[in-house]
């Protein structure tokens, strides 16, 4: 197993039309290093979300979020998680996620590229998009994430 520092964790609910950015007091994430690709998310975070991770422990629901590791610049890897724990520690709160990897940024750039030659881009016009694309992130990706959601929401084994 590696373990991460957590720098960042934005939710994004099956329900929710925008993501919602969680501030961390501190975290870390654990690559299990097993063929599934599971993952586990400890979040320290303020006391007023406490509540809202406790709905999500209580219905087991599903979701996405988006975890940035080691330092805020490096791109977020995206996971399908369930809150395993949600536990007061003195004035704030842990949030143990269980989480299965869907999208790495490798997968990010394989899935914009796709997507860029299936519409009939030629040449520079290729480059010229994926950069155009890559920048803006969370259009470009949004298509890919949700087909990958549905099928990783039916896993029995997250």
């Amino acid at each position: 197993m590696k373990t991460f520092k957590l720098c960042s964790l934005v939710v994004l609910l099956d329900h929710e039309i925008e993501p919602k950015e969680i501030p961390l007091v501190d975290g870390l994430i654990i690559n299990k290093e097993e063929v599934q690709k599971n993952w586990i998310i400890e979040a320290v975070v303020g006391d007023n979300y406490q509540q809202y991770f406790q709905k999500l422990y209580e219905t087991q629901e599903k979701f996405m979020v988006e975890a940035t590791i080691t330092k805020r610049t490096n791109a977020p890897a995206t996971f399908v998680c369930t809150v395993k724990n949600v536990k007061k520690i003195q004035t704030n709160t842990s949030v143990l996620l269980d989480g299965l990897l869907v999208v790495k940024e490798d997968d990010f750039s394989d899935m914009i590229l796709r997507s860029i030659i299936e519409e009939g881009f030629q040449g520079e016009e290729i480059i010229t998009e994926f950069k155009k694309r890559k920048k803006d992130r969370g259009r470009a990706i949004q298509g890919a994430l949700n087909n990958a959601f549905v099928q990783v929401k039916g896993n029995e084994n997250l």
